[in-house]
């Protein structure tokens, strides 16, 4: 028998136990930084309410197109080129340390701009002079903002996770909810929570620079010999333009709300979002390691095995993500009414994100596949159009239907754009993520639905949300493992999971 079929698997298997290696450090520190940060939003709309918590929310969605420009693509850039210089160290100094300049270039410009533009972007929007002074506090700590994000992109792209989670998942959070509290004991409230807050940005970026030099071989040089300028910026600049257009259809829904409505509805709204944005996490715990790993199979001609990866974790990604998205959509009121009675009114804003969110995670990591097979351009193309489809969208819909309106749009969009990736991949690579294999976990996603309506005759409330969550998880879980766990899922638990326990 061929060794050849052998090695494939093992590499496999090698780039598979990578990937999740890398997903279950991320997984677990996005919990503790997602329970975290459900405390950190839980006391800023307890003590501040709908409107101040509007304002704040207003300010930093503001603040997130600014860090595009900031930022210019450096960050996906490391990931491109760290990985493919593996074996060129120096050359990995090198563009390390043109991200760094260009990121410090770019953020003190670009704060510069967003404080200069605070009283215009406010008479133009909200109208709450509370505005002017968050967005400009916000404007003073962008640069150490970026940088920090831009270091968590080192880490990633050298595979040492690790770091990136004490950084972003443990220390940013303490951070906030420490500055936060100290803050409100103090008497302070709305501006003087952002100021802390921006004491406390600073205090992440010296942790983040001082475990980049400490921990990684990494050090940000500038010898000009080790690299080509035209070629990081032919795939930065592209990448700038695209986040930009993914801003446009993931956030562009919130200006719109404050623009035509008002800051309480911005805060109702924003609760709703990010906790569909939960629903994302094991997503976001895949492409951690993903791209690099995309990138150097690709690189290296290895399509089969990239493929096989492909479609292996964008099923596992789906399946863990189901129960989760159930509960969402179906308990979304009795959810949102954790936040206080204010937020309860958000429910079919929950509902549409849910649906979305649950699209976003069927096609699994396309996006990043796209970008790692030098298809830069063609993401660029889909952000920006369906960024515009998403204004029309929002303009259309919330004059005739408010802020539900605006959900409906971006919901629909961002379930577009998911669609048209996948497409995408198949046609430009002959890559697809689906399989036969899909129908078990719908079916088990189906029958826990029955379950989870059938409790609303009997309980409401508390009661109802946390019985529901509960009997519905079972359901799909006990109906999964009744259909049957696929065998390379067996292989693979035996392989690198069981002998941990």
């Amino acid at each position: 028998m061929s060794e050849e079929p052998t090695e494939t698997e093992s590499q496999k298997g090698d780039s598979l136990r990578s990937i999740t290696d890398g997903a279950s450090l991320f997984f677990g520190g996005k919990v503790l930084s997602n329970g975290l940060g459900f405390v950190f939003n839980l006391i800023l709309t307890r003590v501040l309410g709908a409107t101040f918590y509007g304002i704040y929310t207003y300010a930093n969605t503001i603040t997130g197109f600014f860090v595009v420009f900031a930022r210019l693509g450096t960050g996906k850039s490391l990931l491109r080129f760290i990985p493919s210089s593996s074996d060129e160290p120096a050359r990995q100094n090198w563009v390390t340390g043109l991200a760094y300049l260009t990121a410090i270039l770019g953020s003190v410009v670009i704060g510069t701009a967003l404080f200069a533009l605070a009283p215009i972007i406010n008479t133009l929007t909200l109208e709450e002079p509370l505005l002017v002074d968050v967005l400009q506090i916000l404007a003073i700590v962008l640069p150490f903002n970026t940088l920090s994000n831009l270091t968590n992109s080192v880490f990633r792209a050298t595979e040492q996770l690790e770091y990136q989670i004490i950084i972003t998942n443990v220390l940013k959070p303490i951070i906030r909810i420490l500055a936060v509290l100290s803050a409100f004991t103090l008497g302070y409230s709305l501006i003087g929570a952002v100021a802390a807050l921006a004491i406390g940005g600073v205090l992440t970026f010296g942790i983040a620079i001082s475990l980049l030099y400490s921990k990684t071989d990494i050090h940000p040089t500038g010898d000009r010999s080790r690299g080509s300028v035209s070629e990081f910026y032919n795939f930065s600049l592209p990448l700038t333009l695209k986040d930009l257009g993914q801003k446009l259809y993931t956030r562009v829904d919130i200006l719109m709300v404050g623009f035509f409505l008002s800051g309480s509805v911005v805060g109702v709204y924003r609760v709703s979002i990010l906790l569909a944005t939960f629903l994302t996490l094991p997503l976001a715990g895949i492409s951690q390691l993903f791209p690099p790993i995309a990138s150097g199979l690709y690189s290296n001609g290895k399509i089969d095995e990239l493929e096989s990866i492909y479609k292996i974790v964008t099923r596992w990604v789906f399946t863990v993500v189901i129960p989760a998205a159930l509960v969402l959509t179906i308990y979304s009121s009795e959810v949102l009414r954790i936040f206080g009675n204010d937020f309860s009114g958000g429910g079919l804003v929950l509902l549409f994100f849910g649906i979305a969110q649950l699209t976003n995670c069927a096609v699994g990591p396309s996006g990043l596949l796209l970008m790692m097979t030098n298809h830069q351009y063609l993401n660029l193309v889909n952000q920006w159009v369906l960024g515009v489809l998403n204004i029309v969208l929002n303009y259309v819909l919330i004059i005739e239907f408010g802020f539900i309106g605006v959900a409906v749009a971006t919901a629909g969009t961002l379930t577009v754009i998911n669609i048209v990736r996948v497409i995408e991949v198949w046609y430009v690579e002959g890559m697809t993520p689906y399989s036969k294999k899909y129908w078990k976990p719908i079916i088990s996603g189906l029958l826990s639905i029955l379950v989870m309506f059938g409790w609303r005759s009997l309980l409401s409330g508390y009661p109802l949300l946390i019985v529901g969550t509960a009997t519905g998880t079972v359901v799909f879980v006990v109906i999964l493992f009744l259909l049957g766990i696929e065998q390379e899922d067996k292989e693979f638990y035996a392989e690198n999971i069981k002998h941990r326990f």
